[in-house]
């Protein structure tokens, strides 16, 4: 995924957030693209919307998601 090599290769995160959000925008129901998005906020400091992309993350399938939010999200 192109979003991984912003985020890892060119240490671009908004970039990253950019392209999961775009994957968002494509396909709403795509777990994945909701829990890294979530992920890289994380990183950002942005604990109230990564909270926000991780709890869609859970409900979309994704359980380790609730793990993030209590481990980072408090």
């Amino acid at each position: 995924m192109r979003a991984h090599i912003r985020i890892i290769a060119l240490d671009d995160f908004k970039g990253g957030i950019d392209d999961y959000t775009r994957a968002i925008e494509i396909n709403p129901e795509y777990a994945a693209a909701y829990y890294n998005r979530g992920s890289v906020k994380i990183v950002l400091g942005q604990k109230d919307s990564a909270r926000m992309d991780l709890i869609k993350a859970g409900e979309l399938g994704i359980p380790m998601a609730y793990e993030a939010i209590k481990r980072y999200c408090q």
